[in-house]
């Protein structure tokens, strides 16, 4: 997502989805999967949800890794309303 400040374009972060688009189960899933799928491949963390990424070995690439880790998993929680929160505590990976 871009904003523009004073006319200079910069990338926004993420900050939560809208409330009508978390993720409250079955009866809204597919919508709120493709709009997770948006907001995730906008922040570069869509690999994550695809498919297993390895930790790298490389101390530098590793703490990049798990910042992103735990990027993806701030989106994925923010956007599920607190009774799905609760079944996800204590995954490891998004």
């Amino acid at each position: 997502m871009q904003q523009c400040f004073l006319g200079v374009k910069t990338k926004m972060s993420f900050t939560g989805l809208r409330l009508e688009y978390a993720l409250e189960g079955s009866t809204n899933y597919i919508a709120w999967k493709e709009m997770m799928e948006v907001v995730l491949d906008d922040n570069g963390l869509k690999e994550f949800v695809d498919a297993d990424v390895p930790k790298p070995t490389d101390a530098a690439e590793a703490e990049a890794w798990q910042k992103k880790i735990a990027k993806c998993r701030r989106i994925l929680l923010e956007g599920a309303r607190d009774h799905i929160v609760s079944s996800l505590h204590g995954k490891a990976t998004p």
